[in-house]
């Protein structure tokens, strides 16, 4: 079969493998044979439901061409292929990317066009050399933030990403205009974050003083049964210590009432100005 007399021959001189427009549905196990000198895999249009692990074993491929088949799915050694700089799954049913895709530290461009993304790995943002992400034509819902701070991306695609709240829609094919949003985005997270923890913080204390308020009267009543039960017994001792005691408990309670009304407006002066539209 003509697909297997291109695997027979094969890489070229400069460590290209075509094996487009094929029937493949799995990668063939001969590529491992050439895994010292196979530095571009081209599998375009071929009938590859998965990458499997198995790819983790051509350390030194530079780019991965499988665009147009049906792959779901993209097993995690593909953070093996450090050499990796394009990676082409255009054309696809992924849903996910790896994580272990930020592994790929030479990674430059990734294509992953007309697929049903859903979101992008966090690790992204851990490619030093990344400069291309074209996810258009997905179902992204976010994307993340600081991709904006990788001071080599030139080039954010994510047009025709109904869900993507990430981005007004003007915005979304427009690479410039899209990491400026990102970037006024990452800054207001990195302001509210901290007001976020700050508030839980607040909250916290106010549940504890109101539990301490709530033990403080049930302390009172205890008290208020004890100096009963010694007025019976000793009346001038009782006018004594129920005046002691009415002293400390007012104390008590002035102080946790005023802690925990300052908690309670501190945390509803920072629920007030949570007004920002990108909050």
């Amino acid at each position: 079969m003509e697909q297997y007399d291109d695997l027979s021959a094969g890489p070229t001189e400069d460590g290209t493998l075509n094996l487009n427009h094929n029937t493949w549905k799995v990668l063939p196990p001969e590529l491992n044979d050439f895994s010292m000198k196979l530095l571009h895999l081209e599998m375009s249009n071929n009938q590859l439901a998965v990458v499997p692990e198995a790819i983790g074993n051509l350390i030194l491929l530079k780019s991965l061409d499988v665009s147009l088949n049906r792959i779901e799915t993209i097993d995690s050694a593909i953070g093996r292929c450090i050499r990796l700089r394009k990676l082409n799954v255009t054309r696809n049913r992924l849903e996910s990317l790896p994580d272990e895709i930020g592994q790929c530290i030479l990674l430059e461009e990734i294509l992953a066009n007309e697929n049903k993304l859903i979101s992008l790995p966090e690790s992204l943002v851990c490619l030093p050399s990344i400069e291309r992400v074209d996810v258009r034509n997905n179902e992204l819902q976010t994307i993340p933030l600081k991709l904006c701070r990788v001071p080599t991306m030139q080039e954010l695609l994510c047009d025709n990403n109904p869900n993507l709240r990430s981005a007004p829609i003007n915005m979304r094919g427009k690479s410039e205009l899209l990491i400026c949003c990102l970037e006024m985005q990452q800054k207001y997270k990195d302001v509210i974050d901290p007001k976020s923890k700050q508030s839980d913080d607040l909250l916290e204390k106010s549940n504890k003083l109101q539990n301490d308020i709530a033990a403080a009267q049930r302390k009172i009543q205890q008290l208020e049964s004890e100096i009963a039960t010694l007025q019976e017994e000793r009346p001038d001792d009782y006018i004594y210590y129920k005046g002691r005691a009415m002293i400390v408990v007012r104390y008590v309670l002035k102080l946790l009432w005023s802690l925990w009304s300052r908690a309670k407006q501190a945390f509803l002066a920072w629920r007030e100005r949570r007004t920002h539209p990108l909050y």
